[in-house]
């Protein structure tokens, strides 16, 4: 993805005009979409064979008859079939159009869609990673498309798309909410802050047991964009889960809302000195914290992550435990790295992670990850076959609290 691009898409669902389906046919297959000719029609299977059946049929009546048994096969909640690495994204219509997603950076007409004969059936061919989950949205016309018949939607700061989940994917069940567990206790507040004259919501995760072990102080953890954190990510449900099956050490959680997000976390000095002179004596002062920075931790995603990068580089008496999922590091010509490589500190703990299918961001990360180790950080890293989205951050929050609070 073009990280310097802003991307907006409104969330509009066509009419009947429109049928979706997303195919995968088992073949070997490289992540790059070279594949070698089939010499033989009649070894095709699934989407395939259609497309032979298509284009051996006589006349359009014909063709159109095949288009319609294979959807009527199908029915209309089968959707999207999958079948090892090869995905065909597919629509019925009469206008031409394009598919948009993590997988080309958003970007209309890249992955255009092929038209099949005289019939309203209409593809594109792509090829991806078996564990990939990857969120996309079709494009004709001016108008962005969900997938009528794909019934998973997944949430982003920008609204929902249709999410494409490969055979492997597993999906993070810690996510969900277990009714028959321990919950913890969320306080809502409004912080005011002199040093940016400006009123913002603070939300902050009590763990379970806090008010029947009135002398227990925990670790905090500060998460920037909290309320996407909760509300996308499901952070507060991550916290119970992986409490309850004790995994890691329970913490306080303090869920942070921009009010000026880009020139918040730009790198701006003000908002760490927001946070170290203003919310950690305010949150200090009311919870059962612990308060040396070797329990402190912050966290945050895109511009969120590099924000905390920068309040780990410049205030190591605050923060220890630093945690970037698609940080931003490319902000100000890479700036965070240049900073990270001239400056000593005291040791610190950081977790980075990244999409695959985030243009750029696995060299400029594995430069960042380099240059902390030199400089004797403990870093863990990880990349996944996803995008720059909440549908990745929100699978690997646990990986960030088990290595923080729960690896010995």
């Amino acid at each position: 993805m073009n990280h310097k691009r802003l991307l907006k898409y409104s969330a509009r669902i066509g009419g009947g005009m429109l049928l979706v389906l997303v195919v995968f046919l088992a073949c070997q297959q490289n992540f790059d979409g070279i594949h070698a000719p089939r010499e033989h029609p009649s070894e095709l299977s699934g989407f395939e064979a259609l497309l032979d059946q298509i284009h051996a049929a006589t006349g359009t009546a014909r063709k159109m008859a095949l288009v319609d048994s294979f959807f009527a096969t199908r029915g209309n909640t089968d959707f999207p079939v999958i079948e090892d690495s090869i995905c065909y994204f597919v629509y019925r219509g009469n206008k031409r159009g394009s598919v948009a997603g993590d997988f080309n950076g958003w970007k209309p007409g890249v992955d255009s869609f092929i038209h099949v004969d005289s019939t309203d059936l209409f593809y594109v061919k792509k090829v991806f990673p078996r564990d990939a989950r990857l969120d996309y949205k079709f494009v004709i016309g001016n108008q962005w498309l969900l997938d009528p018949l794909n019934p998973r939607i997944i949430y982003g700061g920008y609204g929902p798309n249709s999410e494409l989940a490969m055979p492997a994917y597993v999906f993070p069940r810690e996510i969900e909410y277990r009714p028959e567990i321990p919950h913890g206790k969320q306080e809502m507040f409004s912080f005011h802050s002199r040093i940016f004259s400006n009123t913002r919501k603070i939300m902050v995760y009590l763990p379970p047991g806090y008010e029947e072990n009135p002398t227990q102080r925990y670790p905090t953890l500060y998460v920037q964009d909290g309320g996407e954190y909760l509300q996308l990510a499901s952070m507060a449900n991550v916290l119970d889960n992986l409490i309850a099956e004790k995994r890691f050490s329970p913490i306080i959680a303090v869920f942070i809302n921009p009010v000026n997000r880009n020139a918040e976390y730009w790198l701006n000095d003000l908002y760490i000195a927001m946070l170290t002179q203003e919310l950690i004596p305010r949150i200090d002062s009311t919870y059962r914290t612990l308060t040396a920075p070797e329990h402190r931790g912050i966290m945050g995603a895109s511009l969120g992550g590099v924000i905390s990068l920068y309040a780990g580089l410049t205030a190591p008496d605050y923060f220890r435990f630093i945690a970037g999922q698609s940080s931003a590091l490319w902000i100000e010509d890479q700036k965070i790295i240049a900073l990270f490589k001239t400056h000593s500190l005291p040791q610190l703990t950081v977790y980075l992670d990244w999409g695959t299918f985030e243009a750029g961001m696995g060299d400029i990360h594995r430069e960042l990850i380099q240059i902390l180790k030199e400089k004797n950080h403990r870093v863990k890293a990880a990349h996944f076959p996803e995008g720059h989205s909440w549908g990745n951050w929100r699978a690997h929050i646990d990986n960030i609290l088990i290595y923080f609070w729960g690896e010995q």
